[in-house]
């Protein structure tokens, strides 16, 4: 049995991105995902050959990130899954971010604003050769933030270059400034759930991954 079609978004952070079938597509452009997103959706699936009733699900990067950007990716993958009767994977983009990079061991970290991080520990399995998230995905001021102290790690993020000097640790080799949840990360991930027996949720069980609570004032920069 061939792989499933499944298309993956994440809108998360400044970069919005589109994957399908190998192909895929990124964009910087922090407060314009309104504006690209579904043209790039459509510029995806024409260059990979397929129209939306070709998709057997729908993968979406749920994660902490930019309040706005994390409702459009949210809210544009339950359109796209209803209007087709489709599954939908939620993914979260820290987790996609880890499973950006070939560094086996991985401290994420995206600038959540109000002067807090959002932050996680990531490890590849040796198996899977996917990231598998120890303890928790926090947000917090990034004093308050514990890396471990055993092992050897690389930094990953936009906060990264923020805050790097108050993360010095012997076990840190380095940071990646320009390191962004990526869709094709996403669809990986949602992929190899898939083939594990994760059949997925209803797009109207789809909800973000905000890890704070949301306040009407908070606003994606």
């Amino acid at each position: 049995m061939s792989d499933p079609i499944i298309l993956a978004i994440d809108t998360a952070t400044e970069a919005c991105s589109v994957a399908v079938n190998g192909v895929a597509e990124c964009q910087v452009a922090a407060n314009a995902h309104s504006q690209i997103l579904l043209p790039m959706i459509s510029r995806v699936l024409q260059r990979a050959g397929l129209v939306l009733t070709d998709l057997d699900a729908i993968a979406c990067g749920v994660g902490p990130g930019g309040f706005t950007g994390v409702r459009i990716g949210v809210s544009t993958a339950q359109a796209l899954a209803m209007a087709r009767g489709l599954p939908v994977y939620p993914v979260s983009s820290l987790q996609a971010l880890a499973a950006a990079t070939v560094q086996p061991s991985v401290l994420t970290a995206l600038d959540a604003r109000k002067d807090e991080v959002y932050a996680a520990v990531y490890v590849q399995d040796e198996r899977t050769g996917l990231p598998v998230l120890q303890d928790e995905e926090r947000v917090c001021p990034p004093g308050a933030v514990a890396w471990p102290q055993a092992g050897i790690f690389w930094g990953l993020g936009s906060a990264w270059p923020l805050y790097h000097s108050e993360w010095q640790q012997d076990n840190v080799l380095g940071w990646t400034e320009d390191a962004y949840p990526q869709a094709d990360a996403v669809l990986r991930l949602a992929l190899a759930r898939h083939l594990g027996g994760d059949e997925g949720c209803r797009p109207d069980q789809l909800e973000p991954h905000y890890i704070r609570p949301f306040l009407p004032q908070d606003q994606q920069k």
